[in-house]
């Protein structure tokens, strides 16, 4: 054996050598360490796995079968999945509520009171321009309109199979223009500065654009593929000589109400008084009428008692009674005692 080998040898380390207590620190040391090596193991088995597909929070799965296309009645929720590889391909669809915006300005959903974050965290989308529509009265021009939806996770397997990941640009936003166009020729272009009448341009949009929505069945039912959840209309940018002959017209509507409520108001109270007028000379007739009954029921009773007495003395003379003009009654011939 050569000189260097034997050196090597003597060298070469060997757990024995060490001393008990240092042998138990590091066998336990690596005990420790255990539970963490297999945790990171497993997340990588899992991330890696060509067997194990994960669905995202807010995200739901439908599955392509290389053999028999998209299988119906599979939406994987969110966690694992096991898909076959190279047969089962995975796909996710974000299913939270996103807005979606029609519009050529980045402060449009500012002017429009919502929020430019969607509940997914992410910020609002541009989809398209905003949409130049006419108003009832002739008047063009344009609207940022902002859409909230999300895709309906009981029915994503046919949305899949029949329109596709890209909805938006096939379905959503053709509807969309052509719906917003058709309610906004009912209305007058004074309604789009009216909250309550913006409102109700936005329900009937809204309305009109779920109807368009594409169905399928599920379990008996006949359910849309896409949810709408709220359509959003902001003020539109007319010009400024055209905002003050609205702000006028506005202004000589709201004049012209008022004189007529007021006039209304003239009008019942002329009616108030005609009927206190008659009420105060009925109940002066009938007041009349209970003078005029009560003078006489008092004649009445006053000569049925002075009969009574007459017929009780008989040695008084025979009463003569005389009426004179006015009806009142004169006694003649009465007991002079």
């Amino acid at each position: 054996m050569s000189q260097n080998q034997q050196s090597d040898k003597e060298n070469r380390f060997s757990l024995s050598q060490l001393p008990s207590s240092l042998k138990s620190i590091i066998i336990w040391s690596v005990l420790l360490r255990l539970p963490l090596i297999l945790v990171a193991i497993a997340i990588f088995l899992v991330r890696n796995n060509p067997f194990i597909y994960v669905t995202e929070p807010g995200q739901a799965t439908v599955v392509f079968d290389a053999f028999q296309g998209i299988e119906t009645d599979r939406v994987e929720s969110p966690g694992v999945t096991f898909a076959m590889p190279f047969v089962d391909q995975p796909i996710s669809y974000d299913i939270r509520t996103r807005v979606w915006s029609f519009t050529d300005s980045a402060d449009a959903s500012r002017a429009s009171g919502i929020s430019t974050v969607s509940n997914s965290g992410t910020v609002t989308q541009r989809i398209g321009s905003a949409i130049t529509v006419n108003s009832a009265d002739g008047q063009a021009f344009a609207l940022d309109v902002f859409v909230a939806l999300r895709p309906n996770p009981l029915t994503l397997d046919d949305l899949h199979a029949n329109i596709g990941e890209n909805y938006m640009n096939t379905i959503i936003v053709p509807v969309i223009r052509a719906k917003v166009r058709d309610i906004s020729a009912e209305f007058d272009s004074e309604a789009f500065f009216q909250k309550a009448q913006l409102a109700e341009i936005e329900q009937k949009v809204k309305e009109l654009i779920a109807q368009e929505m594409p169905t399928t069945q599920h379990q008996g039912e006949n359910l849309p593929m896409i949810l709408i959840e709220r359509i959003f209309l902001s003020y539109p940018a007319f010009p400024e000589k055209f905002k003050e002959s609205l702000e006028k017209k506005q202004v000589a509507s709201i004049n012209a109400a008022t004189a007529s409520v007021n006039a209304e108001i003239q009008a019942k109270e002329t009616e108030r008084q005609l009927i206190l007028a008659d009420a105060e000379q009925q109940a002066i007739e009938l007041k009349g009428q209970a003078a005029a009954a009560n003078t006489q029921l008092s004649e009445l009773l006053f000569l049925e008692k002075l009969e009574a007495r007459t017929h009780a003395d008989s040695d008084s003379a025979p009463v003569r009674i005389t009426r004179v003009e006015g009806d009142s009654l004169v006694f003649l011939n009465v007991d002079p005692r």
